[in-house]
């Protein structure tokens, strides 16, 4: 089976962010398949130069263009717009495709996915990594009237056409379903640990203070990007209250890059918070001894409905590292968390409460240790990359023998579901902007 693979934001383990379609593409290319990615040049993601690679096994062609987080919303419109031109204008692949897979965000990668499926004749798997454009709508990212509708009849249009949809979690789901999504034709498949790059086998305190963290330290650490959506002010507020409360052994570390990070590392010298350290990007491969060396991870979304229905990496890397993992949204990781014991949930808008878990946390062992137990279970049981990825693998299998743009539908056994029911019980407040924001959503 030949796959082409679109991914705007690829990156492997040598670049920082998510790797999941790197994962994946592993386990596909195990399987005796090849292996097609197609994305684009972005700061952090491993590859530096333009043009047609060998990427352990897979055939990378790597688009021209620019992306960081750091991007104005015009430049990032327009580096969409380049992607999508270059990427429908492929026609000198590898291997002739069998199964076309476009990961978004953004939701625009869709276009050229779809284009190229049709002009193969061959199924679109289409897979949802947020909820676009609901979320930059909330988040007021996308204004106005005209685009947000615009974006809105792409969302829905790229469903219908979809042969597959592989949302990352229950409550994406509900959103591919309710702008019609058929249920048939989707599987939730969430982010992964990776139990090999994080493991308390790797904890090692001297990794810290090569960092400049002093390792007697109780150390949380937050691993990943650094953006409005993951509402950091809310661990500035709390490293505030820790410092009042003379909280000196707490000691909150950021291993990330983004938009928000220049801005709250003023913030940090200015308040004198030398209980906050910023590490800057860190590679994929190094950053899973770096979460694995700390005590507590936290995953940190802003105060939006649409927020509760992430699929955030960094909980699933502290879970791999067996650490007690703390959730700010009150969504499906929340409940994930909570009955498996393997952390807690605090509320975005009080910090303090944060402030007392990790007080909590640290004058406790014995909760420590069975959270971080539970945690690693978790991990190995549930969301362990090969079970995972076995299953995304199976699921595209199944894809290239569909008859494209048909109506057939996965069979039940792929649409079996690979998370806990807690997981699907109904969400609290996650709304959409149905009639207001976006007219038509309805």
């Amino acid at each position: 089976m030949n796959v082409l693979f679109l991914h705007q934001h690829f990156a492997t383990r040598e670049g920082a962010g998510g790797t999941r379609t790197w994962e994946f593409s592993q386990q596909l290319l195990a399987r005796g398949h090849t292996v097609t990615m197609v994305a684009q040049l972005r700061r952090g993601g491993g590859i530096e130069q333009a043009g047609r690679h060998q990427v352990e096994g897979m055939d990378l062609i790597m688009l021209p263009g620019w992306y960081t987080n750091h991007l104005s919303f015009t430049q990032r419109i327009w580096q969409f717009i380049l992607f999508i031109v270059r990427a429908s204008k492929l026609r000198d692949l590898p291997h002739r495709p069998d199964v076309v897979i476009a990961s978004s965000t953004p939701l625009t990668i869709g276009i050229p996915g779809w284009i190229l499926a049709r002009r193969h004749r061959v199924p679109f798997v289409f897979e949802v990594r947020d909820l676009w454009p609901e979320a930059p709508i909330q988040l007021g990212v996308l204004r106005g009237r005209a685009l947000p509708w615009l974006m809105v009849q792409l969302e829905r249009f790229l469903y219908r056409r979809a042969d597959v949809i592989i949302p990352l979690s229950p409550g994406m789901e509900a959103g591919v379903l309710a702008e019609g999504g058929a249920a048939k034709k989707i599987i939730t498949i969430p982010n992964a640990s990776d139990i090999d790059l994080f493991s308390p086998d790797h904890r090692d305190r001297s990794l810290l203070a090569d960092h400049g963290i002093d390792p007697e330290k109780f150390v949380v650490v937050h691993g990943g990007s650094m953006g409005i959506a993951n509402g950091l002010d809310y661990i500035i507020d709390a490293a505030i209250v820790c410092k009042e409360r003379g909280d000196a052994d707490i000691q909150f570390v950021f291993a990330g890059a983004g938009g928000q990070e220049k801005r709250l590392k003023k913030i940090a010298l200015d308040r004198h918070l030398d209980n906050v350290t910023f590490l800057g990007s860190v590679a994929r491969k190094q950053l899973g001894a770096v979460v694995s060396s700390c005590d507590v991870a936290i995953a940190s979304f802003a105060d939006f409905p649409v927020l509760a229905t992430n699929s955030p990496n960094k909980l699933f890397d502290g879970l791999a590292a067996g650490l007690p993992c703390i959730v700010n949204s009150n969504g499906w990781t929340r409940r994930i968390i909570e009955t498996a014991d393997a952390g807690c949930y605090v509320e975005y808008r009080d910090p303090a409460q944060l402030a007392d878990a990790l007080e909590r946390l640290r004058d406790d062992g014995e909760l420590r240790a069975r959270q971080g137990a539970n945690a690693l279970r978790l991990a190995h049981d549930v969301f362990a990359r090969m079970r995972l990825g076995a299953r995304f693998c199976d699921v595209v299998e199944h894809a290239a023998t569909m008859r494209s743009g048909g109506d057939q539908g996965l069979p039940a056994a792929l649409r079996e579901p690979l998370l806990p029911e807690s997981a699907f019980e109904p969400a609290t407040n996650v709304g959409v902007t149905s009639g207001t924001v976006v007219a038509g959503r309805a």
